[in-house]
């Protein structure tokens, strides 16, 4: 994975996870999918206060985070 680094998005989803729309792409960067999972627990501990009935993290490369943000900007 040299030169690809890891993005993490924050999404808030209908329940059972459904209807899924992503809230904020968080910094820094990680250089590995599992760096970046690692820092999920700590990160979802803080977002107490967005108002969906799930919040999950993602954490993808960073051009399946830009076609993802391309899709929704389209509709």
């Amino acid at each position: 994975m040299d030169g690809v680094f890891v993005a993490m998005a924050i999404l808030g989803c209908g329940d059972a996870g459904s209807a899924c729309q992503t809230l904020k792409i968080m910094d820094p960067d990680f250089e590995t999918v599992d760096q970046c999972l690692d820092a999920a627990p700590a990160i979802l501990d803080r977002l107490t206060a967005l108002d969906y009935p799930e919040v999950v993290i993602d954490c993808d490369a960073r051009p399946v985070l830009a076609e993802r943000q391309k899709k929704e900007r389209l509709g």
